[in-house]
């Protein structure tokens, strides 16, 4: 009987241990609709906004934290600030988040750069790297379709779920500190609080 009672006692420790960690679900219904609302998070980390100027696009009721940290290539310390704050999207049309209307396929790449046919480096255009699923805070995508733009100073991947829009988009500058993370927080389906 002690062991029986032990073993339940472990069971309900563990289950409830998972259901309170954090651990990501699994999104069944991805499909947005008319009325719906994407929430997503920023994150924006940028020498810039260390400065006595902020970037235009970040919101002024964000908080800016700085850091400092060692620059080896100048040899002298850099601040760093870094902001995060929430945006909303209110879903008014079903095409509202199917930012690319054409059917997507691993391999495929489009833009328009006049010397994208002849270049085989994936340079100045989005291409399709692969499938991939992606976990954020509003839980994990399955097959998301992985989109690059890379060009010489600049590398932008976005993660895009078909029937819900891009669910995940980071942005890395490769000669300065400057990144972007932004991902899907939640999504509220009309009708539910």
């Amino acid at each position: 009987m002690k062991m029986l009672r032990l073993t339940l006692v472990f069971v309900s420790v563990f289950f409830f241990f998972h259901l309170t960690t954090g651990v990501a679900r699994i999104v069944d219904d991805v499909s947005i609709r008319e009325g719906d609302i994407l929430v997503y998070h920023h994150e924006i980390e940028d020498q810039g906004l260390a400065h006595d100027f902020a970037l235009p696009f970040v919101p002024a009721n964000s908080r800016i934290e700085i850091s400092e940290i060692h620059n080896d290539y100048i040899n002298e310390k850099v601040k760093i600030g870094k902001t995060r704050w929430d945006r909303t999207e209110k879903v008014s049309s079903k095409e509202d988040g199917l930012l690319y209307g054409f059917p997507l396929r691993v391999g495929l790449k489009w833009g328009q750069d006049p010397a994208m046919p002849k270049r085989n480096d994936n340079m100045y255009c989005y291409y399709v790297e692969r499938m991939e699923n992606v976990t954020v805070p509003a839980g994990t995508f399955k097959s998301c379709f992985k989109i690059i733009y890379d060009t010489c100073p600049d590398t932008n991947t976005e993660w895009y779920c078909p029937g819900v829009g891009i669910v995940k988009s980071e942005y890395h500058h490769h000669g300065t500190i400057t990144n972007e993370l932004v991902e899907l927080a939640k999504i509220v389906h009309r009708g539910s609080k």
